[in-house]
């Protein structure tokens, strides 16, 4: 069994204390499940009580057992009543009555959070400690990035069984599947975690020609109609046709850790708009990969993208098209598809050694189909290090 190492739980639990400290809050209780794994190595349900001094307590309801093997964290300790839990906090903090506590308010159910404010913590000051878990989380230790290049050898696996499995008349949902047959058999765990609430998404979007062009409810560029109301984008019965662009965006998860990838595979010659797009797309990548280095700013490097594309014929059909056009052209990447840094409209993150996003200039185009180029980099003292090793061309077939 893959288990977090001790030295990277407790370097992460003392960058979270120096945070604690810095912001006068006495203890944090995190409980969302993608920060107890990143703090405990592991997601049984429990609480974890950080006090910004002193020994951090995990006090697990179920399954204690399983708590106790999977994570290095010690003590692990039965919580057997939500009664039991400021008692538990109190004593973490050296026994004194603590005045803030913190909590994962970006994440927490409403119901929850009064729970605690109102029964649990009637005198203590309630704060958010969401964006400092998020900003320790930023950065990713060695150990992490070697994770990420491990999900990484599955997402290419995956591009280089496009060509053997694509054919014209099958469906994008019969692509999707045996494209994930071939994912999980590498060790993609098959489920993706997102922190915004109702963001979801299975797998990835294998979309192909102008029905791809179809947006969705969620926050992508791309969409597609997706198998059914109930989840409204992705992959659907449409059959693939030749001359369509097939654009294959997964995203895989190899013990928590994710790759982001797309690449664009045609039966055929392709439409003439979406081919030349496509060349401009890794032109993109290749400017973008000079200029974003340490100590730029995401949201000037996304001002900077956006003119190059208004320089061109294309800028009507960048990130979307219309209304649906979103505001970013890069999310963080981690445990979470949707963690810090974002190259995004507005934001003033400075990009630092250790950072991992994904990079995904895409052009939409109503009526004709969509292409582009996503690839997850680590941001390094050289600039920006790629962790696809995919073959990046237009894969004609």
């Amino acid at each position: 069994m893959l288990k977090i190492p001790m030295n990277e739980i407790a370097s992460r639990i003392v960058a979270l204390q120096f945070l604690l400290v810095k912001n006068g809050v006495d203890a944090a209780i995190i409980r969302q499940n993608a920060d107890l794994y990143y703090f405990t190595g592991t997601v049984q349900d429990g609480h974890l009580v950080v006090p910004a001094s002193g020994q951090p307590v995990f006090l697990v309801k179920r399954d204690v057992v399983r708590a106790e093997e999977q994570s290095p964290l010690r003590p692990v300790v039965p919580l057997k009543s939500l009664k039991d839990l400021a008692p538990a906090v109190f004593d973490a903090c050296g026994g004194a009555s603590p005045g803030k506590i913190g909590l994962e308010l970006d994440v927490l159910p409403a119901n929850i959070f009064f729970y605690y404010d109102e029964k649990i913590f009637p005198r203590q000051q309630v704060v958010d400690v969401s964006g400092w878990i998020r900003q320790v989380r930023m950065i990713k230790s060695p150990w992490e990035i070697e994770m990420m290049r491990k999900a990484e050898a599955i997402s290419r696996q995956v591009a280089d069984a496009v060509p053997g499995l694509l054919r014209e008349g099958m469906t994008e949902l019969e692509l999707s599947i045996e494209l994930e047959s071939v994912a999980r058999r590498a060790g993609h765990l098959g489920m993706l975690r997102f922190r915004a609430f109702n963001m979801e998404m299975y797998f990835g979007h294998i979309l192909s020609g102008a029905e791809a062009a179809v947006s969705s409810y969620i926050d992508a560029p791309t969409g597609g109609e997706g198998p059914s109301p109930a989840f409204g984008q992705g992959s659907s019965e449409k059959k693939i046709r030749a001359g369509e662009i097939v654009s294959v965006d997964i995203m895989v998860n190899y013990h928590g850790y994710l790759n982001d990838q797309t690449r664009n595979y045609c039966i055929g010659p392709p439409p003439p708009e979406l081919r030349d797009a496509y060349g401009f797309v890794r032109e993109i990548h290749g400017r973008f990969k000079k200029l974003a280095r340490p100590g730029t700013v995401t949201g000037e490097l996304y001002e900077e993208v956006w003119q190059w594309v208004k320089e061109t014929r294309w800028a009507d059909f960048f990130m979307g098209s219309g209304d649906t056009r979103v505001s970013f052209i890069g999310h963080g990447l981690g445990l979470e598809v949707d963690e810090f840094p974002f190259i995004a409209q507005g934001h003033k993150v400075v990009l630092q050694e250790g950072m991992t996003l994904a990079f995904e200039p895409k052009f939409i185009i109503p009526g004709v189909g969509i292409t582009g180029l996503e690839n997850t980099y680590l941001v390094t003292a050289m600039g920006l290090e790629s962790l696809n090793t995919a073959g990046e061309e237009l894969m004609i077939l």
